[in-house]
């Protein structure tokens, strides 16, 4: 499975609704000018500060995109997560049940938002091996093979993996395959 890689960085200060908004309005015009799926990643490093509106205007609405019936085949990994995004972004996202996929500055991967502890483990397994089948993920977590396989279909629906036929795949990995041409 081939997905467009769209890298991003943000404003340097997200304090506004009407910033947070302008912000996610100008990256969902650039996924939606790209084909088939496409794996954002939006860079926090150099966003000193980010508000509780800011949060839920630009991390939340985004992930909202990803899910659901009419979700876009959009999938967001936010890159350089450091302590003081966290609590915004982390209440955004649970206010709404939301997950999100990220790296901590020190190139981390996390689940950021409302989350399972299980899901969780799945996705850390899923990140460390860089794919797996249900089969991979059953003995390795050492459940199921429904109890795998359900939670691969979660981790999907929730647009924390990629999927490519029976294999799941984790975005570090997606982000390491990606031919030079896939990189916008």
């Amino acid at each position: 499975m081939r997905a467009a890689i769209a890298h991003t960085e943000l404003y340097s200060y997200l304090v506004t609704r009407h910033t947070g908004r302008t912000v996610r309005t100008n990256i969902e015009r650039q996924l939606a000018e790209l084909e088939g799926p496409v794996l954002a990643v939006l860079d926090l490093r150099h966003v000193p500060l980010i508000d509780f509106s800011c949060a839920d205007e630009v991390v939340a609405k985004l992930v909202v995109l990803t899910v659901g019936p009419t979700a876009r085949r959009w999938f967001v990994l936010f890159r350089g997560l450091a302590e003081h995004h966290l609590e915004p972004i982390e209440a955004a996202l649970k206010r709404q049940g939301l997950v999100a996929a990220a790296e901590t500055v020190e190139g981390e991967p996390c689940l950021i938002g409302a989350v399972e502890a299980q899901a969780a483990q799945a996705w850390r397994e899923i990140w460390s091996l860089g794919h797996a089948a249900p089969s991979h993920l059953a003995e390795a977590l050492q459940v199921s093979l429904d109890a795998a396989s359900g939670l691969l279909d979660e981790l999907e629906a929730r647009a924390l993996v990629l999927r490519d036929g029976e294999v799941y795949v984790s975005f570090g990995r997606a982000l390491r395959d990606a031919a030079p041409d896939d990189l916008r």
